[in-house]
């Protein structure tokens, strides 16, 4: 009976071993790609289950996407993997991941509209008399919550750094409650993400775009005549804007942008420090042949997923910024 039970009990251990052995990227050990809840929880999902099969397709590589249900479980899912894990992170759960986990490899910074980065805007009614920053001295704020880098991290580094103490603040609860507290009158000024303004196709195929140090309504508001620009071209607007513009159409005719911060880097791509080498660069050039296909370019840029335009190698010091914001040391490389 004794010889018996140790037979089982090495058959058992061969087992496990044969179990663990298996290799990386098959169908019985999968690897797995972390997503982070965005607009739209169900269309992330079924995208990220797309780029998981198109990446099958390009390298033969099994893998699984995985929606976390928040940005803390996607931080845990991080912190715990065993080297079988890449993710799309958003910029501050990038930060709090790689802190997490002791470190990430991130290669890939996403583009929007042509643009590694976003910003943080200030919004004032029109009819109120904020022209700039400058303005703001006292005024009630509006802003999502205090862990926002676009709603309140960033705004509020942007106000010290010009001696501006503004009233009275209200925790909105999110970008979207925030523009409709200024345009109900509720609060002086808001802040919330700013994407630039995009410029009819014909202006940007002559490599015309906007530019950090324009009029952030270039094209969209004419500011001598006070009124929509009507003009031969009109820009579209992609700021936060935007997001209500359904309920509140007239949005654009109300609500001015009078600011903006500091840029932001993008989100993107990274992987966990002990993914296999070999498989992190088929993954990587598999990434960047999908998004330059004419359906892979449509997945990665539906407004209900990332709206990711292009990947760009990039590394991990492009987050620096963010650490600095955020209270964090930098990395020593």
């Amino acid at each position: 009976m004794r010889r018996i039970a140790i037979l089982a009990l090495v058959a058992v251990l061969a087992l496990g071993i044969l179990g663990f052995a298996q290799e990386l990227g098959t169908k019985d050990r999968p690897i797995r790609l972390i997503l982070v809840p965005s607009t739209n929880v169900a269309v992330v999902q079924e995208t990220g289950e797309i780029i998981a099969q198109a990446l099958y397709d390009l390298t033969d590589l099994w893998i699984e996407a995985y929606m976390t249900p928040d940005t803390t479980a996607a931080v845990e899912e991080v912190r715990a993997a065993e080297g079988d894990v890449f993710a799309f992170l958003s910029t501050k759960v990038y930060v709090q991941a790689y802190e997490a986990a002791g470190g990430l490899d991130f290669r890939l910074v996403s583009v929007r509209q042509g643009y590694t980065a976003y910003w943080s805007g200030f919004y004032a009614r029109r009819d109120s008399g904020i022209e700039s920053i400058l303005d703001l001295e006292g005024k009630t704020w509006g802003y999502a919550y205090p862990g926002s880098s676009s709603g309140y991290q960033y705004p509020n580094i942007t106000l010290a750094r010009y001696g501006i103490v503004p009233g009275d603040p209200l925790e909105t609860g999110s970008h979207n409650n925030s523009m409709v507290a200024v345009y109900e009158g509720d609060v002086d000024f808001c802040t919330g993400y700013f994407s630039a303004p995009k410029p009819p196709l014909w202006v940007k195929q002559m490599g015309l775009q906007w530019e950090e140090h324009m009029y952030p309504e270039l094209g969209i508001w004419d500011p001598v005549n006070g009124e929509l620009y009507t003009g031969c071209c009109p820009w579209e607007v992609k700021d936060l804007r935007l997001a209500v513009m359904d309920s509140y159409p007239d949005i654009l005719e109300k609500v001015s942008v009078v600011g903006i911060s500091d840029s932001i880097p993008n989100d993107g791509v990274s992987f966990v420090l002990d993914f296999p080498e070999d498989l992190k660069e088929k993954i990587i050039e598999g990434l960047l042949t999908y998004i330059h296909s004419i359906e892979g370019r449509k997945v990665f840029g539906n407004p209900q997923f990332y709206e990711w335009d292009d990947l760009y190698p990039a590394g991990d010091e492009i987050y620096d910024v963010v650490r600095k914001v955020m209270g964090i040391s930098i990395p020593e490389r």
